[in-house]
């Protein structure tokens, strides 16, 4: 009967450590998929933090603490993607709020209309 038992335990750590390196792949690829897009754009970036930060909010509201340390961890690496992301991301943001400065096209026939 303890032998039994024995054999029973075994395979069912094997199965556990077989599920725990596959659910470890799965989050290494999660992990290389969301560096990829954060290194292509600035815009990529904010939007996979902005999912991150929103799947971690469901994992707290349904009191998943393990999953919901699994994506903060991921968010902060994201938020450390390359220096050349957070370049861009600034550079699109100074585009942005210079295009938000111009006038509107209204104002401008007003004013050359008035020159």
């Amino acid at each position: 009967m303890h032998q039994t038992l024995a054999l029973a335990e075994d395979d069912v750590r094997g199965a556990l450590r077989s599920l725990d390196a596959d659910l470890q792949a799965c989050l290494a690829l999660n992990r290389v998929t969301l560096h990829a897009l954060a290194a292509l754009s600035p815009l990529l970036n904010s939007a996979a933090e902005a999912a991150l930060e929103e799947e971690a909010e469901r994992a707290r509201k349904a009191a998943h603490q393990r999953v919901s340390e699994v994506l903060e961890d991921v968010r902060v690496r994201l938020q450390h993607a390359p220096a050349e992301a957070r370049i861009a991301l600034a550079l699109q943001r100074a585009l942005v709020e210079a295009a938000e400065a111009l006038p509107s096209e209204p104002e401008v026939r007003r004013a050359s209309s008035a020159a």
